[in-house]
């Protein structure tokens, strides 16, 4: 941290679900967080929920952290909470250009800054890594130790590396925080267009109320899609993100106008599960509130990326000669 009394002081706790969500589902000060981990509910304050260290914090070359990232999402919260308060307690929907953009630019960036992502790139980083020194086997490991050390090296230095490097359990590859959040803002510019591109229903409740997942933005798979092809926002059969404990924005097909969308006990219901499954490790809701009756909590999510094939199915120390191991 920079020591000159004329810059700020850094923002060490970043939220990952804004502050702005949180308080639509607490109390004033504080919410309830249901861990998945079964450990069981607990209020806490809004200050303590889904809070990570430095994670928004680009980095320079020598480690000095910026809060850029985290004071251009602030920027951004700030005028989408006008915006849902517009909806929420003026009732104000459909909503104008202006405000419409605020809120599907917050949509689109509360889906590419969530840890899920970061974790995603972390194991795909990880798989090509291993899958490359999988494939090259000794040969490249020796061609790029000579390329460093600018000479020849041993049998015995390569077996040592080869050794260690496909001992693949035995470490983990993580993106530098600053190609993350790169990452994060080309996904964000996507995002925005395939939000705004489709149509937008407003579903509020009088009785019912809704639950936070701590990664609000949820996908619905079109069930005329492949499960092999996986589901994203441009090929979701809908978007659907909690504003409030008495509303969800639902995103249809794209071509339609904004409108209402049909509250009922089921809905919730609907709504509340498709949130808990999307929860990685936990879930809130307001104090007051029972969202969660009759739902079947999912279990803590720790694999966000799946490979039909690993690293370890091309591991040849000879270097890979088009026999795999296909089990």
């Amino acid at each position: 941290m920079s020591t000159d009394p004329g810059k700020q002081k850094l923002k060490r706790h970043h939220h990952t679900v804004p502050r702005l969500l949180l308080r639509r589902f607490a109390d004033g000060k504080r919410i309830m967080r249901v861990p998945l981990d079964g450990s069981g509910p607990k209020p806490i304050g809004i200050g303590d929920a889904t809070v990570r260290s430095h994670f928004y914090s680009m980095q320079d070359k020598t480690g000095q952290r910026d809060d850029t990232i985290e004071n251009l999402l602030a920027d951004l919260e700030d005028q989408t909470a006008r915006v849902i308060t517009k909806i929420v307690a003026e009732h104000v929907w459909p909503l104008s250009i202006a405000d419409r953009a605020v809120l599907g630019e917050w949509v689109a960036a509360q889906y590419a800054r969530i840890p899920a992502v970061r974790q995603a790139n972390n194991e795909i980083a990880d798989q090509l890594l291993k899958m490359a020194i999988a494939i090259g086997g000794k040969p490249e490991a020796r061609r790029r130790m000579e390329a460093q050390s600018d000479g020849p090296v041993s049998d015995e230095e390569v077996d040592a590396a080869w050794a260690e490097l496909s001992d693949f359990s035995s470490y983990y590859v993580e993106l530098p925080v600053n190609d993350h959040l790169i990452t994060m803002g080309q996904a964000m510019a996507t995002a925005y267009k395939m939000v705004m591109a489709r149509s937008w229903k407003l579903c509020r409740f009088e009785r019912k109320t809704l639950l936070l997942p701590d990664h609000p933005v949820t996908l619905l798979r079109d069930e005329e899609e492949p499960e092999w092809r996986g589901v994203g926002l441009a090929n979701a059969a809908a978007i659907m993100v909690p504003i409030d404990r008495r509303a969800a924005i639902i995103m249809t097909a794209s071509g339609g106008r904004d409108g209402m969308f049909p509250a009922s006990t089921a809905v919730a219901k609907e709504l509340n599960r498709r949130f808990a499954w999307n929860s990685r490790i936990e879930l809130f809701h307001h104090p007051d509130d029972n969202p969660l009756a009759g739902i079947e909590l999912p279990p803590v999510r720790s694999v966000e990326a799946e490979f039909s094939q690993t690293a370890g199915n091309f591991l040849q120390a000879e270097g890979y000669t088009g026999t795999a191991y296909w089990g």
